[in-house]
């Protein structure tokens, strides 16, 4: 192939390069889209306009706008000062029981029971579960609390399940169960504690105490609201459920009459 003249090769570098140029200027006066903030779903029938800063990073590519959801939605908070607000994950290497101890997960699932009886029964059905081989002890927190019969057998023989030995708290009463809460036992200690650094000494694992707490009177229909935090926070385990009742009111685009925890005044 003949060699282009040097002229004509100068020439050709100019019009690419200015062609170039135009490209770069082009993409740059292209409007951007801003950020998504708030998505509109809608969840087991609920029309939702969520905060995306509310969905863990990992999650935010699971939903799409106007996209409708039927298998749940798990959003993350953080607990502070009695109020909710966004959890933003750590970027460094803080131990997880201390960067961690104010998160707030909330897992809204399926459950087709949406009058105060079917609430009421699903709750004896979760609770029945748990009670086996449990007597009920001295109330806490305003939670009927109820531990396993052989914790201190367990506790003597260091033998320890992830399951017999977690404390049932129930509220009002095992008759009309509104809130079941179940944490690891009372033996499990709080890490960074006195008695978590005597085990940590023996070669001991110390794991982070948590509560799983069930709500079963809100105004979301066709759904059952998880929410997971440090046993810590036990003791205010009435202001963040309502806290996150009235988060996920907040969201809903539609709300419903009725079943929430405001309600309860009025039973």
């Amino acid at each position: 192939m003949e060699e282009q003249p040097p002229h004509k090769q100068s020439c050709t570098r100019r019009i690419l390069l200015v062609a170039v140029c135009f490209a770069v200027l082009a993409w740059c006066a292209t409007p951007r889209k801003a950020p998504l903030t708030e998505l509109s779903i809608t969840l087991h029938g609920n029309k939702l306009l969520v905060p995306v800063a509310y969905i863990p990073e990992y999650a935010r590519g699971w939903y799409r706008q106007d996209g409708v959801v039927n298998d749940g939605m798990g959003l993350s908070a953080e607990w502070k000062g009695g109020k909710l607000q966004p959890f933003i994950e750590p970027q460094d290497n803080t131990a997880i029981w201390i960067s961690h101890q104010d998160k707030i997960t909330i897992l809204v699932e399926r459950f087709g029971n949406n009058t105060l009886q079917q609430k009421y029964l699903l709750a004896q059905y979760f609770t029945s579960i748990w009670m086996s081989n449990r007597r009920q002890m001295a109330q806490r927190y305003g939670l009927l609390r109820y531990e396993h019969k052989n914790l201190a057998q367990r506790e003597k023989e260091d033998v320890i399940s992830a399951f017999y030995e977690k404390d049932l708290y129930l509220y009002p009463s095992r008759e009309r169960i509104e809130t079941q809460i179940v944490c690891d036992a009372d033996f499990f200690p709080d890490p960074g504690t006195a008695k978590a650094n005597v085990l940590q000494k023996r070669g001991k694992f110390v794991i982070n105490p948590r509560c799983s707490h069930e709500i079963y009177l809100h105004g979301l229909r066709d759904s059952h609201i998880k929410i997971g935090y440090f046993r810590s926070h036990l003791p205010e385990w009435q202001a963040i459920e309502q806290a996150v009742v009235e988060l996920l009111d907040s969201f809903n685009q539609e709300p419903q009459k009725a079943l929430s925890l405001r309600q309860r005044q009025g039973d």
